[in-house]
């Protein structure tokens, strides 16, 4: 049976209270795993407690018992989501004593560390692999947090070519340097830490942007942001030098 939920009051499950990750597994649908550091006294014994992952219009409910006794589901596999994108997960408790249900607690935009790579963890752009059709990379934003670089994952160790191949790097970091700019200039969430994260690490390679809405002087400042980063790692030379490698 399905019950309206109540708002009232309900407390904020942080992300240090659920720690997602995926299974090491075979399939091509993920499975998930959740580790709870709730503070059960917090809420009543009987309170539900419930995983809802979800992209874009897709999104599956898990329930995982009780505060007070936690019991994951056998079957965590995501699917039912669309897989074209990251999978960001949603933790709710609520009190489902009464005739509609009270929601406790919520927490949002909690994501799975896939373990593509440790670097992962303290960059600021992130590197994933999914299935893309015939395009063979883009900057995706609908992350819940950082902006994430998707290769295509029909690319062989696409992962380990963007970390050392020199013509992966040049041909595609550029120009997804520049969406990222492009996309944090005019968001309409600049005091998140993600744009302060993207604004100081522009700022290796320029002068801080100006404050004015100047769509010329923008893109100036974007263009001085890229030509600074190609420059700072001989991005051509780069790119030349492997060309030429790969002739003899």
């Amino acid at each position: 049976m399905q019950r309206t939920l109540n708002f009232t009051n309900r407390q904020r499950i942080e992300q240090k209270d659920a720690l997602f990750s995926f299974a090491d597994t075979s399939s091509e649908v993920p499975e998930f795993d959740v580790v709870f550091n709730l503070d059960a006294t917090q809420f009543p014994a009987d309170s539900h407690l419930y995983v809802e992952a979800h992209h874009k219009e897709t999104r599956q409910r898990f329930d995982f018992g009780t505060v007070s006794k936690i019991r994951p589901p056998t079957n965590r596999l995501l699917e039912e989501l669309d897989l074209s994108g990251p999978i960001l997960f949603r933790v709710i408790i609520v009190d489902e004593s009464g005739k509609h249900g009270l929601l406790l607690a919520s927490g949002e935009n909690f994501r799975a560390d896939g373990g593509d790579a440790d670097d992962n963890k303290s960059s600021i752009l992130t590197v994933t692999t999914r299935p893309m059709g015939q395009l063979t990379w883009k900057v995706d934003f609908e992350t819940g947090g950082l902006p994430e670089l998707c290769l295509n994952n029909n690319i062989p160790n696409a992962i380990e070519k963007m970390r050392v191949d020199p013509t992966f790097q040049a041909l595609i970091l550029p120009p997804a340097l520049r969406q990222v700019l492009i996309y944090y200039v005019w968001s309409d969430d600049q005091e998140s830490e993600s744009y302060q994260h993207w604004m100081a690490f522009a700022m290796l390679f320029a002068d801080a942007r100006s404050d004015g809405d100047d769509v010329n002087d923008l893109l100036a400042w974007i263009d001085e942001v890229v030509d600074g980063f190609v420059t700072r790692f001989d991005m051509c030379d780069m790119l030349v030098n492997e060309m030429r490698g790969d002739a003899e």
